[in-house]
């Protein structure tokens, strides 16, 4: 099975138009003459466009290859993953994306640094920036590899990492016109997420419908599950001339969407925390380029890590298990910082370095032990026996069951969709242990605007004094005064786009006379517009 040559007409055509939008705008002029243009798109972006974008920068060419495949061999329990996306996209819309649009940043390790001090903030940039038909199975068992409890509630940490603190998706909430239509891109993509989630899994149960116990694996026809879907389409397709060419080139444009998304991101991370605040003011040109050639950068090195990646297995689990043991630290980080007042910078450092360190640890040591779980065994419902002459016998032989895991082998044997609440967890208990015996941090030194006041939501109960005590009401006002102001729209941009205010100066003549009783942040110096 080849492809036809309109096949490769249509293939070629749309990699052609891919590349040549891109060169147009790259070339004209028009809409990327600024930073905040070329990685925020000048924060004017609708709800909808948002929303596709939020769906294609994970759910591309993984879904595509990756859960059919998973369908046929592992059967139907990944479906339940679609359980996680409801919380998995309601937290970040209520808790997440407030904090971060209301802050104006273009980065979301700039929270951090609104927290806790620059140091933390270099280990986090350097670290995150270099990620068939079967019962409902409610077995609690986490090392069970998928479960509901597995996927349900496992899965919503996993959804937390990636559509709550990760860069990629928090520069387009960012890139929205107003909080409001960030918010609602997170409920409009939510049943976009669960209709490519189940034409997925029914696209794994037809080809088990067609293949059956003779899996093109075991005939040699393909060499891994993720060629699978591929191969069923060239079999499937192979007498419509240019069908198999179109699914391949969305399938190639799904990974252009992903990958894209993440040299954007790369670039924005590496130009706000790591150049801008060492190199002396740049014009809005300059910085352009400059982020233009480190997307560019990055690309070259992605090309260098794809043959890394063939060497992990299955597309699905090394992609959701890179996502767990990056992303579920840094989730925990994000957690300890807005939702912890207390947490200190050293508490954040060392709780950091421990979930890094569990995460790599446990997903390192799973790779080399590969104790995955095995699938289950085929049946051929096609072929019924003669059951017209046939004798009973007694069965003596006991079944024993694949015995369980213990010691380190236990912990290697943890279910991949457990990384994320793992290593979060990790980073938030580690923390807030080190913050205490530190000094916690005291509510008169910390920033409002980076604090969510869950735990004051939660102890509603307490009376005030108490709640003060706690520093559980440090406010997330619904409608910051200073934000909707935004004051650095109006006010005159220096050549590095960063805009300063009359209220700055003013604060700067008074710094030297008011250092003890100002607050360590203003919310009126938080302008980081993204080289604005």
């Amino acid at each position: 099975m080849h492809f036809s040559t309109v096949d490769y007409v249509i293939f070629v055509l749309l990699l052609v138009a891919s590349a040549g939008i891109g060169l147009y705008y790259a070339f004209s002029g028009g809409c990327q003459r600024t930073t905040q243009e070329f990685l925020l798109a000048d924060r004017s972006m609708r709800c909808l466009p948002v929303s596709l974008s939020l769906l294609a920068t994970f759910q591309s060419a993984v879904a595509i290859l990756g859960a059919p495949a998973e369908i046929y061999t592992h059967g139907t329990q990944y479906w339940f993953l679609g359980c996680s996306y409801f919380l998995g996209l309601l937290i970040p819309a209520h808790i997440f994306i407030p904090v971060f649009y209301r802050l104006h940043l273009s980065s979301t390790y700039q929270v951090s640094l609104q927290k806790f001090t620059i140091f933390v903030l270099y280990i986090i940039t350097h670290l995150f920036s270099s990620l068939r038909i079967s019962g409902l199975d409610l077995n609690p068992d986490p090392l069970e590899r998928h479960t509901f409890w597995t996927l349900g509630v496992g899965g919503v940490f996993l959804m937390l990492a990636l559509y709550g603190v990760n860069q990629a998706q928090v520069q387009r909430y960012l890139s929205s016109r107003t909080e409001k239509e960030a918010i609602m891109s997170c409920y409009v993509v939510f049943p976009c997420q669960q209709i490519v989630l189940t034409m997925g899994c029914l696209m794994g149960l037809v080809m088990y419908a067609r293949y059956g116990e003779e899996s093109p694996l075991d005939q040699g026809y393909v060499k891994s599950n993720d060629q699978m879907v591929l191969y069923f389409v060239m079999d499937v397709l192979q007498d419509l001339p240019g069908l198999p060419g179109l699914f391949v080139a969305c399938l190639f444009s799904g990974a252009l969407s992903t990958i894209s998304s993440a040299f954007n991101s790369l670039a924005t991370v590496t130009m706000e925390d790591l150049i801008k605040p060492h190199v002396s003011p740049m014009t809005e040109a300059r910085a352009t380029l400059l982020s233009k050639m480190l997307a560019l950068g990055y690309g070259l090195v992605c090309l260098a890590m794809a043959y890394i990646a063939s060497l992990m297995g299955s597309v699905l689990q090394a992609a959701l298990s890179i996502f767990g043991m990056v992303g579920g630290p840094l989730l925990g980080l994000f957690c300890l910082g807005m939702f912890f007042p207390w947490a200190n910078s050293t508490g954040a450092l060392v709780g950091l370095l421990s979930g890094l360190v569990m995460a790599f640890w446990i997903g390192i040591g799973s790779f080399l032990s590969r104790m995955s779980a095995s699938a289950p065994p085929v049946i051929n419902a096609t072929v019924i026996p003669d059951v017209g002459n046939m004798t009973t016998a007694v069965m003596t032989t006991l079944i024993t069951s694949k015995p369980r895991p213990s010691g380190v082998q236990a912990l290697y044997s943890l279910s991949y969709m457990w990384y994320s609440a793992h290593n979060s967890a990790t980073v938030v208990v580690v923390g807030l242990l080190v913050s205490f015996l530190t000094g916690p941090s005291k509510e008169n030194e910390l920033n409002p605007g980076t604090i969510y006041p869950v735990l004051g939501n939660l102890l509603f109960f307490l009376p005030q004094r108490y709640r003060e005590k706690l520093c559980c009401v440090t406010p997330l006002d619904d409608k910051p005064k200073v934000m909707d102001l935004q004051p650095y729209q109006m006010a005159q941009k220096e050549s590095n786009g960063v805009a300063y205010t009359k209220e700055d100066d003013e604060l700067r003549e008074e710094e030297g006379e008011q250092k003890t009783a100002q607050p360590t942040c203003n919310l009126a110096h938080t302008v980081q517009e993204t080289a604005l």
